[in-house]
Order: C-alpha cells, then structure tokens, then sequence
C-alpha cells in the first residue's frame, strides 16, 4: 500500500513547475565568499612541513655519524635491559 502512495507522490512532484526565482547570483556570491575563508588547514600545512624538515635533518644527522654496528641489535639491548 506504501508503494502505491509514493508512486502517487512521485506523479504530483513531477507534474508541479519549479519557482521562477533566479538563485544562481546570490549562490554563486555565496560561493566565492566561502573560498576566500576555505583555507584553515594552512597552519596545520607549514606545521607539517616544518616538522618533516626537522625529521629530514635528524635522519641525514643520525646516517652521518652512525657508528659500525647493528641499529637492530642495539635496540634489543637496551630493551633487553630495561626489561631486567
């Protein structure tokens, strides 16, 4: 019975004529108002690159001056001793 209903809604909605009113300008200022005020993020962007920068600069410092041995190995020791 609620199939028959809501072909019967779809019939009506199709036979109706949309509004004659011209929205186009004022979504359209809309618009362009929310781009200029559409980029919060930009903090969080130099943030970012600030802090891969950093990282860039600690992995390049870290390759450098690393010592002949396994990095692997000495984590597990000092794991191995905290864990004692």
């Amino acid at each position: 019975m609620k199939n028959v209903n809501f072909h019967n809604l779809i019939k009506l909605a199709q036979q109706e004529t949309p509004p004659s009113v011209d929205v186009a300008d004022g979504v359209l200022a809309a618009l362009s108002d929310m781009a200029v005020h559409a980029d919060p993020y930009r903090s969080y962007l130099w943030m970012s690159v600030a802090s891969a920068a950093a990282a860039a600069c600690i992995l390049i410092a870290a390759t450098l001056t690393q010592q002949s041995g396994d990095s692997v190995s000495e984590v597990m020791n000092y794991v191995s001793w905290v864990a004692q």
